[in-house]
């Protein structure tokens, strides 16, 4: 594991990698596709406009450019680490007027300050996100958000699924992949505080990444 010895992935993070690769190539590939995949598995899964569903690691909205217009105003929180992701999602992939009528709040947090948020969601996301985490920082995201969001929120998630554990990174990078058995996905939540439901495949087109569902449990 040579990141682990202080040499730099291949690919930049942050503002460096938003420059290099663009917006929607930092985010990963088929940027419409999976957006419009995951507006349509919350909606299977019974997503209402008065639902508020927090975006974690929301990028550059490719989710959220479906979620936007669809939530009630106010509704959507996005939560990302790199601020250029998100000020290109805003300038480039959302009508200034659904901003305006809709008021998305977006949060730019290394650390899932989810109490800087004005809502507490019931319904949380997090595609592409816990693929690119270590154990620690799952960990953290899922306590913090329980937290926040208190009993019955829900919250859906993926990751690269292995029938037994493996070695990872020690560092969480976003261009790194991370992966976990079922059973492990499962651990992270009970430490946090959730617990939990195995989905399994939920795509054609998700790059081997497996679903997870968390239930907040107070």
């Amino acid at each position: 594991m040579l990141v682990d010895r202080g040499y730099a992935p291949a690919k930049p993070g942050g503002a460096e990698g938003v420059a290099a690769l663009g917006h929607r190539s930092y985010v990963g590939r088929e940027w419409d596709a999976m957006g419009a995949l995951q507006f349509q598995f919350l909606l299977d899964q019974g997503l209402r406009p008065d639902d508020v569903v927090c975006d974690i690691g929301c990028g550059s909205l490719r989710a959220g450019r479906h979620l936007v217009p669809y939530l009630d105003r106010g509704h959507y929180l996005g939560l990302e680490a790199v601020a250029e992701l998100v000020a290109e999602g805003l300038a480039r992939e959302l009508d200034p007027a659904v901003v305006a009528a809709k008021t998305p709040e977006l949060v730019i947090s290394e650390c899932f300050e989810f109490e800087r948020f004005s809502r507490r969601p019931t319904r949380a996301l997090a595609v592409s996100l816990f693929t690119h985490l270590n154990g620690a920082d799952i960990v953290s995201c899922l306590t913090r958000l329980g937290q926040w969001a208190g009993g019955g929120c829900t919250c859906v998630a993926t990751f690269f699924e292995v029938p037994r554990p493996v070695r990872n990174y020690r560092r969480s990078h976003p261009h790194l992949g991370f992966h976990y058995t079922r059973e492990e996905m499962s651990a992270f939540g009970a430490e946090s505080g959730w617990t939990s439901e195995y989905v399994g495949p939920w795509g054609d087109f998700v790059g081997g990444q497996m679903m997870i569902r968390y239930i907040a449990l107070t």
